[in-house]
């Protein structure tokens, strides 16, 4: 996961100093590099924010530098402390962000060991050149697409969530209690899984209100999320028809009589149809299968957990994309 993010950054904090070095003249343009890497190290939808704090801090920074400087007082133990203090406080004061203090005091201890090689207006520059292209990179370039994000842990969800049920089935046929219970551990692993999909659908609505790419995908994302809901509401009934079976089988582990099983096994068949069909982005929208039927002969309580995981399978096949 951090190669991405490893290439982006070298990308582009290259090309930021190659643009301040080559088109500007500056020498050593270290803030114009280290300004592109900060603002693409920041979490997504985030970076924005992260170029802000850059700029402040560096402004303050090389203001209390300069001072050092024209001051002619060195940059000895007694010089350097309270110039830090000074700097960060100041930036503080302006943008409590640590990333603003914490920047200020680097670009202080910078711009006191490069002394007079560079004009205040450079530095500035440089990190207005580092902070663009990070904004480019963050904002258009390498922004995620946030309907990918959330429909990144659909499909394990619905597969580990068929896979459940068809352990259900199993147990039900072979009046088995401990299959039964091996059903429920993996009803709860699929069920895990759902925080994964939260934590994807705050990112995605976070990328969406920060970033260009993910103001153009707002409309599409606002579709996908619904169709999220249904997700939720599956892996929740299939947990509690897993319970239920266990709680049958345990009570009388006889071979279970009546449609259960089948109904059972159907309901994980369009689970795994759907999740291969939203992996596959290429591949055509899955075909609608009959509804599973709801007659009687069931108890009552799988009956209400069985129509639930049923209605969310349905819902989820016709907000697929075609």
């Amino acid at each position: 996961m951090a190669l991405p993010l490893i290439g982006q950054c070298a990308l582009t904090a290259g090309v930021a100093w190659w643009i301040a070095a080559t088109i500007f003249g500056h020498q050593a343009p270290i803030f114009a590099a280290t300004g592109s890497l900060i603002c693409l190290s920041a979490g997504l939808g985030g970076r924005g924010r992260q170029a802000v704090d850059l700029f402040v801090g560096v402004l303050a920074g090389v203001a209390v530098g300069e001072a050092v400087q024209a001051l002619d007082l060195g940059i000895g133990f007694l010089v350097m402390v309270p110039a830090l203090a000074l700097a960060m406080s100041i930036a503080a004061l302006i943008d409590p962000r640590p990333l603003t203090y914490v920047q200020s005091g680097t670009a202080v201890l910078i711009v006191a060991a490069l002394g007079p090689a560079r004009s205040p207006a450079g530095y500035l520059l440089d990190v207005a050149v580092g902070g663009a292209l990070g904004l480019l990179g963050s904002q258009v370039l390498f922004s995620p697409d946030p309907v990918k994000l959330v429909a990144a842990p659909v499909p394990e969800i619905l597969r580990d969530t068929a896979v459940a049920l068809r352990t259900a089935a199993e147990a039900l046929r072979r009046g088995g209690p401990g299959l039964a219970a091996t059903a429920c551990k993996q009803a709860r692993h699929a069920n895990a899984r759902l925080g994964r999909l939260a934590e994807a659908r705050v990112e995605a609505h976070r990328v969406t209100g920060r970033t260009v790419r993910g103001r153009r995908r707002a409309a599409r994302l606002h579709r996908a999320d619904r169709s999220l809901d249904s997700v939720h509401v599956l892996v929740a009934a299939a947990l509690l028809l897993c319970d239920d079976v266990h709680r049958q089988l345990t009570s009388d582990p006889s071979v279970a009589s009546g449609p259960l099983p089948d109904r059972l096994t159907e309901l994980a068949d369009g689970l795994a149809e759907l999740s291969a069909a939203t992996t596959d982005r290429s591949g055509s929208r899955p075909g609608s299968t009959a509804p599973v039927p709801s007659g009687p002969g069931d108890r009552p309580v799988i009956e209400v957990h069985l129509r639930d995981a049923t209605a969310a399978l349905h819902r989820l096949r016709a907000a697929a994309p075609p």
